[in-house]
């Protein structure tokens, strides 16, 4: 929380200086897929998650065509995964975890001059998150051994532990639209790509990464 608020201070100091600072909250509504080693798990699918915060951003260049934007997230994230039957036992495992992050998001923006109402803008970064919650449940060939167990707590009895932090990078494109004079509404993509490790498990040298996407909408004034 120290990088974030030296960040927020800089952000401050420089908007005296530069063309535009914005503030705002944003939603995301997305979905979530783990990146899994395929021989040791089955295809992931895909879970619906859920991010929301405050947004603060920030243009450097006449014209407003650069800026930054930093956030303060809180990330609803649901993932799963079906392990491969590698032993020859039969054994069908599945593990579903409800994880809730505290996410810093910060991009370098691109974007257009404004045509009317409308500027397009790219953006690129990445996002670090601290987990603040880890729940889930443990199924061992259709039957629910475990339920809203603990997955941050370290040594449980199913083989699988969820880790505390995460970070990946992050691109987005999308509009941004004036609805009045210093108010805007932005609506865009975002895909997130996992670079962290978020699952630790018994099979060594195994990386487990998660991948969001989803829509972001946001206003500014």
């Amino acid at each position: 929380m120290r990088k974030f608020t030296f960040l927020l201070l800089m952000l401050v100091a420089f908007s005296s200086r530069a063309q535009q600072f914005r503030y705002g909250f944003s939603i995301a509504p997305g979905s979530n897929k783990l990146v899994l080693p395929a021989d040791m798990y089955d295809p992931a699918v895909s879970f619906s998650g859920f991010q929301y915060g405050l947004l603060l951003d920030q243009t450097f260049v006449k014209g407003d065509i650069i800026g930054v934007s930093l956030g303060l997230n809180l990330n609803y994230s649901q993932s799963g995964m079906t392990s491969t039957d590698n032993n020859g036992a039969g054994d069908d495992k599945e593990w579903a975890v409800r994880a809730r992050y505290l996410e810093i998001p910060l991009t370098l923006k691109l974007r257009t001059p404004q045509f009317g109402s409308f500027t397009i803008y790219g953006e690129g970064g990445a996002t670090y998150g601290k987990c603040l919650r880890a729940v889930g449940d443990y199924t061992l060939n259709g039957l629910t051994l475990d339920s809203d167990i603990d997955y941050l707590e370290k040594d449980n009895a199913n083989g699988i532990n969820y880790l505390d932090k995460n970070a990946g990078l992050q691109f987005g494109l999308g509009a941004e639209v004036e609805v009045a004079e210093g108010a805007s509404i932005i609506i865009g993509f975002f895909y997130q790509k996992g670079i962290m490790n978020v699952y630790e498990d018994n099979n060594v040298g195994s990386d487990i990464l998660l991948n969001q996407t989803g829509i972001r909408i946001a206003g500014l004034f």
